[in-house]
């Protein structure tokens, strides 16, 4: 199968997870599921698959949101859509820790948002993330603790401009880097685990680290899922076996 097929497919059950999902608490609103179903369909027609259209009557009366007819008829039309879709599933985990699952470190700065988003993305896909600050400290030291939690198949390591460097000349050429603590953490698995092992996300225009090549580095500009699909592809060239949806 094409990578351009799998990547349909990929975005295709992304958006059958999000529409099955939504709140049940919350009002359906129109707009929302007409986007929903826009994706759905460009995905579709890529694929040679079905479309879906809302009838009139699958609207409320207001046509502000839809109704539960309207609501069962999509869930429906993606019924028929995974009966025929191509098969594009990763196996579950031959390697992993003795519990079944295998951990990822997340090795972070300051972008509490970044490292959440990449928190869920990880779980999302079945496995788990392992973030320092979330561990029992137990009385040890940072040192101690990072070396109890940092046995891990694979590592993340976000580089957020949480800092401003240059180096020391006239007129200096100040750019965003990432935290002096996250590059550390970036060496300490280099070494650990192999340059295969470990993938550098990086947001924006943060300044790449000198001397550190043959790691990977996927670039986001707002959020962590913008790089989902390539982070996977990494993640199955390493043989890290994850679920496609969890």
């Amino acid at each position: 199968m094409e990578n351009s097929s799998k990547n349909t497919i990929f975005q295709l059950k992304k958006i059958i997870t999000e529409i099955r999902s939504y709140p049940e608490n919350e009002w359906m609103k129109a707009e929302i599921f007409k986007k929903y179903v826009s994706d759905l369909n460009i995905c579709s027609k890529k694929l040679g698959l079905l479309e879906f259209v809302f009838e009139s009557f699958h609207f409320s009366s207001t046509e502000k949101t839809i109704n539960q007819r309207g609501y069962k008829a999509l869930i429906n039309h993606i019924k028929i859509l995974e009966s025929m879709m191509p098969d594009f599933n990763v196996s579950v985990n031959e390697d992993a820790d003795d519990d079944g699952i295998t951990r990822v470190f997340i090795v972070h700065g300051r972008d509490r948002q970044a490292m959440i988003e990449t928190e869920n993305l990880v779980r999302r896909i079945g496995l788990q993330p392992i973030v320092l600050s979330r561990m029992a400290n137990g009385g040890a030291t940072i040192i101690e603790k990072f070396e109890k939690y940092s046995d891990v198949k694979y590592a993340l390591v976000l580089l957020t401009p949480d800092d401003i460097g240059a180096l020391n000349e006239e007129n200096p050429n100040y750019s965003f880097r990432a935290r002096q603590n996250v590059l550390f953490e970036l060496g300490f698995f280099y070494g650990k685990l192999g340059r295969q092992n470990v993938c550098c996300i990086v947001k924006a225009n943060v300044e790449r680290p000198s001397d550190i090549d043959g790691i990977v580095y996927l670039r986001f500009n707002s959020n962590v899922e913008e790089i989902e699909y390539d982070l996977m592809k990494e993640l199955n060239a390493a043989q890290i076996k994850f679920k496609l949806f969890n």
